[in-house]
């Protein structure tokens, strides 16, 4: 488009560099918690037996096979 002469209105904008915090909030990204089992399975060494168990809290334990005829200790990070 041309115009034959320049308009005498004012011009209102300003030229802004960076975000505008002002028009809202800023998303932040949602951290997902990836949930870990809460039970594990263990294997008798000593009948085969498989065993679910608690998740121990501790890095070093102690299962003791629940079968009626084994009744062996498998000790785990020791």
């Amino acid at each position: 488009m041309k115009s034959k002469e320049i308009s005498t209105e004012e011009d209102n904008y300003t030229d802004t560099i960076g975000w505008n915090t002002a028009m809202g909030t800023v998303l932040e990204e949602e951290i997902e918690t990836v949930e870990e089992p809460k039970t594990i399975t263990h294997q008798c060494s000593m009948c085969g037996s498989i065993m679910t168990i608690p998740k121990p809290k501790r890095e070093r334990y102690r299962i003791v096979c629940s079968h009626p005829m084994c009744g062996h200790a498998d000790s785990v990070g020791f």
